[in-house]
């Protein structure tokens, strides 16, 4: 009907140039019932109208006196007709003009193909539609939140443009594959890469604590504030998961309470602005970061699976409906959590792994923070100099802490120089501790005041300790949300609080009315907890190992969030949210702040004979655990090799061995080992964890392999392994972000000892430059068989310079160049260097943009060597012709047993020619 009457308008108001023009009288007549039902907002055209003096006071007052909606719209197009012609197309105008309010009405509009005259379009329209103005609103309050951040070193804010930095993005599959890294932040919401779940709604960033989440998703809000971040969204809602266990078990609040109180609320008409959102789903965004970090007791089995928008309910129902898109379907979700939590597959749309600063990162943070090229230079020196160091800045927030310590040495004390030697993360954090402590006092203009941590600790020993009984009562129920009496109950004071170990963040529920404070990172909360531990003379062993018994669950697997609890599979009591890596914190603090380093530090803080008993305490636990732990893990039996595969959670025992400093500890646990090949893989090992693993390895007597594939080492990281690679055998690095310079230091190291026999540096970022270490590694090693350097940025360059390496060698077995760009010229260098090879056996060039020219130059070779057992060619260019090349070699050559060609150019037609050659496979 609605397209009938505008076929039967258009023949009435397309009239030859010389007619009159179109009657909006009359149009206003035929689409009336048509209005009357789409206008919902009456306000808008009633402001339009009386500022244009169109419609006086009076008329505004009788079009209110209407009790609906309806009869406001009937009211005021009675008025506008009764007005004359002009007044009726400026009512269209503004129906045209604010889309915000008369979304419903675009079809309509360019269905009639409606253009304003020229006199319209000198009117003024004003958009006071209350969704419109609610838009701007949330983009003015985050903007203002957004802009700054509050540093890491003490109570200063900081511009997020000065201080943020981008850090390696990687999209994965569901079982961390990687799918490619992200360049621009629109990429998240592309569904033309990572896209591993359509059905599912949101995009899931994990990674390590301090790893760069929450300012990620600050850079995203500050961006949508902006009008920077092109993806289609009028709504932005933000929040911190952890404030969610403030609500209490009976509370209950409506979705539209959740998002307008928690984050602005709007200043007209909230029914509309919440009607539209429910309409339009699509154009809100949501972002919920820390998800691990929500710890409730309320019982999410209790519920229904469904829930209404407008009825009152658990707000953690609310949160698990948005997620599951059972509540505003098709909405943008963005959620952050540490590694580690599970999150249920369904509601995945895309998977982001965080990793850190790169080292070029790293070089673009340090140019942003220290504005003076000298003292950036200066930093950079350092840094360059110490790979433990280096390697604890490629996580951004342990980063910052280090900078801005060496910021407040330098204009303090006139003080160059960054820690050296062995550095622990728990020297990091004393470090920061110091800083806060240290700027509370008055310090010499001059510079002439001299360091003392022990001093600096002494003087506020209370106030230490009063925050580390905070921490601790909060660690022990996983508790982040501090209320003001809590902070008043262990004596923390107004002068403690301005320190800036702790912040005042925004209450939820029953918190609202007073003061809520949380520490400055979930981080800092471990470490005064660890404090606590070491400086309560009551604390006994129970106590101080409480935190490592959280740790060692027997479960088989990671507690996963929101599993389907409607179906109550959960256990009795299983916290759906949990994770434990702020307990694994704990332990590791607690393991650096009772080394024998640091007993000067503590002599003034608590007794030695104290200390001495919980060192003692820790360092049997450690023992036994480390021999517990090994019971557990998968060994097999490899020629030549014992091998033992560890689980992500020995990882985290490596870094508390390291942090102890003790050789006497890192001897005992290689001792223990029992095995000579070490499988590390998917541990989501970072760079600073070669340290921890070097710690204990470089006691091993005799060779062994080293396994740290598919994990985050990087350059830095290849760097920690130094004291190790007079004793690897084999070393397998690869999906590890290492770059020609990780290859470079591999090549220096390895070379040296010559007993490498196998190196895996598949699907890393090296080039032709990195591929000319790797192929001097092979001409001057004499031990080394096996090579997997597929899956890089290899060209015909590299794949020259490999080839005449591996002529040369004597003694190489495998070469896998999978996924490179090495060419034709690069496969001719190949078929030469296998002419009268003694040894190889098998050469994977599986993608390598190969054609005709290529297999002809392998037909020639495989006429003359006899060593040669496979030889990939998948995925690349090649012909029927170049086929036949191969298949009348072959008929000269009885060693070799296969010449894989699936995924070439060849059609199953075409493949029927040389089925009698079985040894051929192209399907």
């Amino acid at each position: 009907m609605e397209g009938q009457l505008c076929a039967n308008l258009e023949i009435s108001v397309e009239k030859p140039p010389e007619a009159s023009p179109p009657s909006f009288i009359a149009l206003l007549k035929v689409y009336r019932e048509l209005l009357v039902s789409r206008i919902r907002n009456t306000q808008c055209l009633i402001d339009n109208l009386i500022k244009n003096d169109y419609f006086s006071t009076e008329d505004a007052e009788i079009v209110i006196q209407f009790p609906t909606q309806a009869d406001k719209v009937r009211k005021i197009l009675d008025l506008v007709q009764s007005k004359g012609e002009e007044v009726s197309e400026y009512f269209i105008h503004v129906l045209q003009k604010v889309t915000d309010a008369y979304y419903e009405l675009q079809p309509w509009l360019d269905e009639i193909g409606y253009k304003p005259s020229e006199n319209i379009c000198s009117k003024p329209v004003v958009n006071t539609d209350p969704v419109s103005r609610y838009c701007q609103k949330l983009r003015y309050e985050l903007g203002r939140d957004s802009k700054f951040v509050m540093s890491y070193a003490q109570r200063e804010e900081m511009l997020l443009e000065e201080i943020y930095s981008d850090n390696i993005m990687e999209l994965v599959s569901f079982t961390n594959e990687s799918l490619g890294k992200v360049c621009q932040l629109e990429a998240l919401f592309d569904d033309a890469v990572g896209l591993i779940n359509e059905d599912g709604e949101t995009i899931y960033v994990f990674g390590d604590a301090g790893i760069g989440k929450s300012i990620l998703l600050q850079k995203i809000q500050s961006l949508w504030a902006r009008k920077e971040l092109e993806i289609g969204a009028k709504f932005f809602f933000r929040f911190r998961c952890r404030m969610f266990s403030c609500f209490k078990e009976d509370e209950a609040i409506c979705l539209k309470d959740l998002l307008f109180k928690y984050n602005c609320y709007p200043d007209q008409d909230p029914a509309e602005v919440f009607h539209h959102i429910l309409q339009f789903p699509h154009t809100v965004l949501f972002t919920f970061d820390g998800f691990d970090e929500i710890y409730s007791n309320f019982d999410l089995s209790s519920v229904p699976e469904m829930c209404s928008p407008n009825e009152p309910i658990h707000p953690l129902v609310l949160l698990v409906s948005l997620l599951r898109g059972k509540l505003l379907k098709g909405s943008k979700k963005i959620l952050t959590a540490r590694t580690g939590t599970e999150i249920q597959r369904n509601i995945i749309r895309k998977k982001v792994l965080l990793r850190g600063f790169s080292s070029n990162n790293l070089k673009e943070y340090t140019a942003t923070f220290f504005k003076d090229e000298g003292q950036r230079t200066l930093v950079l020196n350092q840094l360059e100099a110490n790979p433990n160091l280096c390697s604890l800045c490629s996580v951004p927030l342990f980063c910052w802490i280090i900078f801005k310590c060496y910021e407040h040495f330098h204009s303090v004390f006139d003080s160059h120089e960054l820690p050296d030697c062995s550095v622990t993360l728990t020297d990091v954090f004393l470090l920061m501790i110091e800083v806060h402590l240290n700027r509370s006092l008055k310090t010499s203009l001059l510079k002439n005041n001299t360091r003392s941590q022990a001093e600096m600790f002494k003087s506020r020993k209370e106030t230490l300790l009063a925050l580390g009984k905070m921490a601790y009562k909060g660690m022990e129920n996983s508790f982040f949300i501090f209320e003001q009496e809590e902070v008043s109950s262990v004596n923390i004071s107004e002068a403690d609080l301005q320190l800036g170990f702790l912040r005042t963040v925004k209450g939820y529920s029953g918190c609202d009315n007073q003061c809520t404070y949380e520490f400055l990172h979930l981080t800092l909360q471990s470490f005064f907890t660890a404090l606590f531990l070491v400086m309560e003379e009551k604390v006994g062993a129970k106590e101080l190992l409480q935190f490592f018994n959280e740790c060692s669950s027997t479960e088989t697997a990671q507690p996963t969030c929101l599993r389907i609890p409607w179906l109550k599979k959960q256990l009795a009591g299983k916290d759906p949210f949990r994770n434990k890596e702020h307990f694994h914190f704990t332990n590791l603090f607690l393991c650096g702040l009772l080394s024998r380093s640091k007993q000067k530090l503590f002599r003034h803080l608590v007794l030695p004979a104290v200390t001495k008993r919980k060192r003692k305490t820790l360092i049997t636990y450690l023992g036994e655990s480390m021999k517990s732990h090994l019971k557990g893990v998968t060994r097999s039996r490899l020629p030549n090799y014992n091998q033992v595969q560890v689980q992500p959670n020995f990882v985290w025992m490596l870094r508390c061995l390291y942090e102890t400093q003790s050789e006497k500890v890192g001897k005992l646990a290689a001792k223990r080992m029992h095995a000579n090949y070490i499988k590390l893989t998917y541990c989501n090992a970072y760079s600073a964890d070669c340290s921890a693993i070097s710690f204990v390895v470089h006691h091993f007597q005799k060779r062994l392999a080293l396994d740290l594939d598919n994990n985050n080492i990087n350059d830095y990281g290849v760097k920690q392994l130094l004291p190790c690679f007079s004793k690897l055998a084999v070393i397998r690095l690869s999906v590890n972000q290492v770059t020609d310079h990780g290859v470079k230091i591999l090549y220096e190291e390895l070379s040296k000892y010559q007993i490498v026999t196998f190196l895996g540096l598949y699907n890393n970022q090296i080039t032709d430059v990195g591929a000319k270490y790797v192929a001097k590694l092979i001409e001057e090693c004499s031990s080394l068989e096996y090579v997997k350097i597929g899956a890089n940025k290899i060209t015909s360059e590299g794949g020259k310079c490999l080839a005449q390496a591996i002529q040369k060698s004597k003694t190489m077995f495998e070469i896998g160049m999978w996924g490179n760009q090495v060419g034709d010229e690069g496969a001719k260098a190949f078929a030469e260097a296998l002419r009268n090879h003694p040894t190889l056996t098998n050469v994977r060039l599986t993608k390598n943009e190969l054609d005709d020219e290529a297999a002809m130059s392998f037909a020639e070779m495989l006429k003359v060597n006899k060593k040669l057992v496979h030889l990939w060619l998948i995925q690349n260019q090649i012909t029927a012709k170049g086929v036949k090349y191969l298949s009348e070699a072959l008929k000269e050559n009885t060693a070799i047993k296969e010449v894989c060609l699936n995924g070439n150019l060849i059609s199953q037609e075409e493949a029927k020619a040389f089925e009698n050659e079985e040894r051929i496979i192209c399907f």
